[in-house]
């Protein structure tokens, strides 16, 4: 394997987007609802000086609410801006991928190949005995190993990060893939270093791999801090086999004014702050220097991770705000209207990085008069020019006002489409009418 000689520059941006307030900023982040409920738990036990001002009451009474229809009815959501349309939401592994193919605009047969494949993954989120399933698919679809390979690219594409992986390398290269790091060097060594010293980073002979690399050990050390923190090599954890209760991070409602967005996390999550008892004692001159440098220390976790956590919330807000302006036709009329947001897009609009977009809108949910979704399903891409669901609802409503006596070929109703503003070919169309179970134009014909 050839060395990777690296200028200083380059090795101090590595140590610069490796350095573990980027990280943790980006991890805090990434953080669903419950896990960053679970995470200042966790800190404010371990941090004297962090105070839970106000503890989470928001999911358990969630919960509480969804125990029984009649309590909901005699709830007064007068007091409870947000609340009133949210419902106990499960969600299976199987169920969160096949909800995110949908919004997949895929070409055919991948969607087809792609749902056989989640089909097959396990509790894990690895697919089971992969070279076999493979060919069990080529002989029910007539496809080719290459095609069938490009359906579990496609797969490996979806939340959780790494799910689809044939083995835990795969997943963790999936993860780096997925990550959209700003620069390429720290990409290609995070890649080399999962590809050929997973198991030197497990054994932790940083010298060896520096060696190897001709890198400095700390930066070694530094990238193994990485992949132990920031890479899950069990992707399917947080559902760990059974179904997950899904918690909203916003809701928004249809009001006379238009439509009002709620951020439930700061309107009934837990609120922090530093002790002031805490605080009265690092002032104290009688204080002695070792209890002095301790406070300091945890003085500084505490400030950093509130930081984060303002950070966070403010990302959060206006990513969602955005979404919600953008996607004003799906809140009014359902998810056919769903408008194309690319996270790129999103990036370039606040100037953000796609790495910092990517973390903000994964595993976050949102309450809306159509019911729950993620972010993530709310930034469709649209390479056709809609959604696949606004294309599919246009070429029944195409079909349906059509003259029944002389009915459209897929070649006109490709023509219809197109003035509507879909980039679509006849063959997509002919692949979506069958979807759809919509008969040819010769069976159409009255």
């Amino acid at each position: 394997m050839a060395e990777l000689h690296l200028q200083p520059e380059v090795r101090q941006t590595l140590e610069m987007l490796l350095a573990p307030r980027m990280l943790q900023m980006l991890k805090t982040l990434s953080l669903s609802y419950p896990d960053l409920v679970a995470q200042i738990t966790k800190e404010a036990e371990e941090n004297p000086v962090l105070e839970v001002e106000r503890q989470d009451e928001y999911v358990e009474f969630i919960r509480y609410l969804s125990s029984d229809r009649k309590l909901k009815k005699q709830a007064d959501f007068s007091e409870m801006p947000g609340l009133e349309n949210i419902g106990n939401v499960e969600k299976t592994l199987e169920g969160h991928l096949l909800e995110q193919l949908e919004l997949e605009d895929l070409e055919p047969p991948y969607h087809g190949l792609a749902k056989q494949i989640i089909e097959n993954i396990d509790d894990f989120g690895f697919v089971i005995d992969y070279p076999r399933l493979r060919e069990k698919i080529m002989a029910e679809f007539s496809v080719s190993r290459p095609t069938v390979d490009k359906a579990l690219k496609i797969v490996q594409t979806l939340e959780p990060e790494g799910v689809g992986a044939r083995d835990v390398k795969e997943c963790l290269l999936i993860q780096i893939r997925e990550y959209n790091f700003e620069n390429d060097a720290l990409q290609e060594i995070l890649t080399k270093v999962v590809e050929k010293h997973l198991e030197d980073i497990s054994n932790k002979e940083f010298a060896k791999i520096a060696k190897t690399l001709n890198l400095p050990e700390n930066g070694i050390a530094e990238i193994a801090d990485f992949i132990k923190n920031n890479l899950n090599p069990n992707p399917g954890s947080a559902f760990g086999g059974q179904t997950r209760h899904v918690i909203p991070s916003f809701s928004v409602e249809q009001t006379d004014k238009g439509f009002k967005v709620v951020n439930l996390e700061t309107q009934y999550g837990p609120r922090i702050n530093l002790s002031a008892h805490y605080l009265k004692m690092l002032d104290d001159p009688k204080t002695d220097a070792k209890t002095r440098a301790f406070l300091q220390e945890k003085v500084k976790i505490a400030k950093n991770l509130m930081e984060d956590f303002h950070k966070r919330s403010e990302t959060l807000d206006k990513i969602v705000r955005k979404i919600v302006a953008t996607q004003e036709n799906f809140l009014r009329k359902g998810v056919t209207w769903l408008t194309p947001l690319s996270q790129k897009s999103l990036a370039d609009e606040f100037g953000r990085h796609p790495s910092t977009i990517s973390r903000t809108v994964t595993e976050k949910y949102i309450q809306t008069p159509q019911g729950m979704f993620s972010l993530k399903y709310l930034c469709p891409r649209g390479p056709k020019g809609l959604t696949a669901a606004r294309t599919k609802a246009m070429l029944a409503e195409i079909i349906e006002a059509e003259n029944k006596t002389k009915p459209m070929s897929d070649s006109q109703i490709t023509e219809q489409m197109k003035k509507q503003g879909a980039k679509i070919d006849r063959r997509t169309v002919a692949y979506y009418r069958k979807e759809m179970s919509i008969p040819s134009l010769k069976e159409r014909k009255k």
